[in-house]
């Protein structure tokens, strides 16, 4: 596997599981909310957050950008 970036193969993986919620924040639009990992964002989903990132530039591995829409509609009441 090869950073999505940089091309290094210094990766590294993170993975730990929430005891029942967290707290995701969406600074762009002033909004938090606790809950469970949300899958629609790129790191993780449920219990777990969990994604791959470089240990030379620090590029989080995945799916980006991510859209606004499922950004919004992780704040349904918001």
């Amino acid at each position: 596997m090869k950073c999505q970036r940089c091309e290094s193969t210094r990766l590294a993986g993170v993975n730990a599981k929430c005891s029942d919620l967290c707290q995701f924040i969406d600074h762009q639009g002033g909004r938090d909310r606790d809950y469970y990992v949300p899958e629609q964002v790129g790191v993780g989903g449920g219990d777990y957050v969990e994604f791959d990132y470089c240990l030379d530039c620090g590029q989080i591995q995945g799916q980006f950008p991510i859209p606004q829409e499922k950004v919004d509609a992780f704040f349904p009441e918001q």
